[in-house]
């Protein structure tokens, strides 16, 4: 019998949120027409939330403008370049960069604009777990963009947007706070739901909800020090190797070898960035036998080597091994 509060076991998709971390940096601004701004292509998703007013959105790649109304939320998950503007005829635009450094402020806000018709955004860009994200952001479309108006929005997209909006007019003592968190689940959600209504919509039960291949991942993550060998992770979930071996393939994307190896250096590069741990006992733990092995196998992965990650402790190498 399960105890109140429990959860079954998790699923697929279940795994890989339960390892996803959103930590997103949030920027307010209070707009009056004309306005607009340009972002370049980056390495971190971007996102831009309308709680109140409208605009467009173009993207890089896409043929054509989307329209933003009041409640939506637009993500890019990869982080292409785009324009965000009042209206398609406006022209002149700064970059976002340009924008944050000489905008000034109006009750805590961003001020932009030439001082007609009124929007408020909230925009900015979120760090991803490197593992769960890669699997999670690939998986998505170029745009993710969830309409919170027309009367067809989700309860918790209307719900989370009106406390942000509630918030961002407060201008309180801990609302910047309080805005980035609720940022932060708003995000979340998003991802969940557009993944779930993906793996709805695919003919066979697999992608994320394949008991079989999250059962897999979760022998794997939990012990990346084992000697993992695909005929025992076969076994282990009641398959044989070539079904196993295919049917992961047709879900992940890659090997589980691949997939194995690049969990194995992307818990290597946690260690090297939060812990003491020597390069010797980063190996054990990663499942390799020597220094020298693990060494290859992270510059292989991250271009550089452990002891160079480690003096810079920077992030870029592990958001390299998401693309």
């Amino acid at each position: 019998m399960r105890r109140l509060g429990e959860f079954p076991d998790p699923d697929g998709l279940s795994e890989l949120l339960l390892r996803l971390t959103v930590n997103s940096t949030v920027y307010c601004f209070f707009m009056t027409s004309p306005w607009g701004f340009k972002v370049p292509a980056r390495p971190v998703p971007a996102f831009h939330i309308l709680t109140a007013g409208g605009g467009w959105l173009e993207v890089d790649g896409q043929p054509e403008p989307i329209r933003l109304s009041a409640g939506d939320l637009a993500i890019l998950p990869r982080g292409e370049g785009h324009v965000v503007r009042d209206s398609p005829k406006t022209s002149s635009l700064p970059w976002l960069d340009r924008v944050l450094a000489d905008a000034s402020l109006l009750d805590g806000r961003l001020a932009l604009g030439g001082g007609g018709r009124r929007s408020e955004l909230l925009c900015g860009g979120f760090a991803i777990d490197p593992m769960a994200g890669r699997l999670l952001l690939n998986a998505l479309p170029t745009v993710v963009h969830l309409r919170g108006s027309e009367g067809l929005a989700p309860e918790w997209l209307v719900g989370l947007i009106r406390m942000i909006a509630t918030e961002m007019a407060s201008s309180g003592p801990g609302s910047q706070a309080v805005v980035t968190r609720l940022t932060d689940a708003l995000i979340s959600q998003a991802l969940r739901q557009c993944l779930v209504d993906i793996d709805s919509s695919l003919d066979k039960a697999a992608a994320f909800t394949d008991p079989q291949i999250a059962r897999a991942l979760r022998m794997m993550r939990d012990h990346p020090d084992h000697q993992w060998r695909v005929p025992e992770i076969a076994a282990s979930v009641s398959m044989s190797r070539s079904a196993f071996a295919e049917r992961f393939r047709a879900v992940m994307g890659e090997t589980p070898m691949q997939h194995l190896t690049r969990y194995r250096m992307a818990r290597a590069a946690e260690y090297l960035r939060h812990s003491n741990a020597g390069i010797r006992e980063i190996a054990r733990l990663t499942g390799y036998d020597s220094e020298v092995s693990v060494s290859k196998a992270f510059r292989r992965q991250f271009g550089v080597t452990p002891g160079a990650y480690r003096k810079t402790r920077v992030t870029e190498p592990v958001s390299r091994a998401a693309d």
